[in-house]
């Protein structure tokens, strides 16, 4: 078989198409799941175990006469089931929520990910067969495939995470990959039109399969290396008031920030509790890690503070300034917490922690490496407040106890009050001091699910023992929103 250069690209989009696959594939994850490390890890896993799988495979099909034909077959099917992720995901891996995190997460990261990653996986092995003449080029052009496959991989790895899912969406992305797979296959075929008929023909078949309805009442949409945010208009019905048009802000399908269109005020009873323990000083400095749509930003400055807000999302910014009527005199910051916090020379009367994405909480914001760097920027007197999950009892409280264990190890007294007594439907806020706090109110004395366990840059655990609470917290909200509430 006579070898031609022009396959070298091939392998690089097959590389290219690899790590869009895998990035795509633990997005259309995130709203199901979460981005937590259990999905990252089963997303890398599953991902490396179907290369592997097709590596042995492709080298089997080397031996096979017509490796062009074989070669162009695997990518082409690749290509289509790129293009039909989405919708897989939509049919059935909202079926999984039910069984346990790790156990959902690992079958709905197989189902999307085993075929096109094992298809792709046994491309390699056949082209360097294609491309190996004698035994003496088998090393060198195994090295050369390898390495133009993985340049083709590092490049989509940048591509995707700085431009195209942030601007195009995690749709459009697979199928412009999928489409530049199948797209370079016409160089193994440069003769037959039937194979560039077919290409065509398919292309507009996943085109028209994948072109999604967009969100009902939805006003802002985008997808991200962060996540999928989603704005809302929605009309409810509120005991005492009646029909009352609200605007929501979505991080992965779960509600962030809820308010009431006619008055600005938020709808969420952790708000509420905020404004009832929260006094008014004048000219205070506040810290807000985490600014969702800003409503705790603006009630801060309602109450006389000086407001810094930190927000690891540039998008959710833009959404709260123009959505959410952010106060213009909110300092809105796009970084990271706990760099925001390594870096800060100010000193706060306030600082209140509501990192939140979604059901998760950045694990490497509540160290007590992070936590002693917060006492040394807190005034005298000064109060550190942080929004939390409702659970502290069984496994599903284990988190909450290593969170407290954590600040206790770092020399903070905390209070916690609740927005409810159901551990599933409510917020807790812990209110965190070096003097001991002031009685607040809905305080709470909850029991604690026993763990000596602290959270530290070495071990962080937090992520671990939270993962119960963060699985639960998900599931009773996409099976309550989901049921038309």
């Amino acid at each position: 078989m006579k070898k031609s250069n022009s396959i070298y690209l091939i392998s690089f989009c097959e590389g290219a198409a690899v790590m869009a696959t895998e990035l795509c594939g633990s997005k259309l994850i995130a709203p199901y799941f979460g981005s937590s490390l259990y999905v990252w890890s089963s997303v890398i896993a599953i991902t490396l175990g179907s290369l592997a799988a097709g590596y042995f495979y492709g080298g089997r099909l080397s031996l096979k006469e017509n490796k062009i034909k074989i070669l162009a077959a695997i990518l082409l099917v690749s290509a289509v089931y790129m293009g039909f992720m989405p919708i897989v995901t939509n049919l059935f891996v909202p079926l999984a929520i039910s069984f346990s995190l790790i156990t959902a997460v690992v079958l709905s990261s197989t189902l999307l990910l085993v075929l096109p990653m094992f298809l792709m996986g046994a491309a390699s092995p056949i082209i360097i067969a294609i491309q190996t003449e004698n035994s003496n080029e088998s090393g060198r052009v195994s090295g050369l495939v390898y390495s133009i496959s993985t340049l083709g991989g590092i490049l989509s790895t940048f591509v995707c995470g700085f431009s195209f899912i942030p601007k195009y969406g995690i749709s459009n992305t697979l199928i412009i990959f999928a489409s530049i797979l199948a797209i370079s296959l016409i160089l193994l075929f440069q003769k037959n039109n039937n194979f560039k008929i077919i290409i065509v023909l398919l292309a507009l078949t996943v085109l028209g399969f994948t072109n999604k309805t967009p969100m009902k009442n939805c006003i802002y949409e985008k997808d991200g290396m962060l996540g999928k945010l989603n704005v809302l208009d929605d009309t409810i019905e509120i005991s005492g008031v009646g029909m009352t048009s609200i605007r929501r802000l979505l991080v992965n399908n779960i509600i962030q920030t809820e308010v009431d269109t006619r008055t600005g005020n938020s709808l969420t009873g952790y708000v509420n509790l905020l404004d009832l323990n929260i006094d008014t000083i004048k000219n205070g400095n506040a810290l807000v890690l985490g600014l969702g749509g800003g409503v705790t930003s603006n009630l801060l400055v309602k109450k006389g503070y000086k407001v810094t807000g930190v927000e690891l999302d540039e998008r959710i910014i833009e959404i709260a300034r123009k959505y959410f009527d952010l106060n213009k005199k909110v300092n809105a910051v796009c970084d990271d917490a706990r760099h925001f916090i390594n870096q800060a020379n100010e000193k706060y009367n306030l600082i209140l922690m509501d990192i939140f994405k979604a059901e998760e909480q950045p694990s490497h914001v509540l160290t007590i490496e992070s936590l002693q760097k917060v006492e040394e920027i807190l005034e005298p007197n000064a109060q550190l407040i942080i929004n939390w999950h409702g659970y502290t009892e069984g496994d599903r409280g284990l988190g909450t106890s290593v969170l407290l264990n954590t600040l206790k190890k770092t020399g903070f007294n905390y209070k916690i009050a609740a927005t409810s007594d159901k551990e599933d439907e409510r917020n807790l806020v812990i209110f965190a001091s070096l003097n001991a706090p002031l009685i607040k109110k809905f305080e709470i004395n909850a029991s604690i699910s026993d763990t000596k366990l602290v959270n530290t840059d070495n071990q962080p655990v937090l992520e671990k023992y939270n993962a119960l609470a963060n699985q639960a917290w998900r599931k009773n909200y996409i099976l309550y929103y989901y049921s038309g509430h």
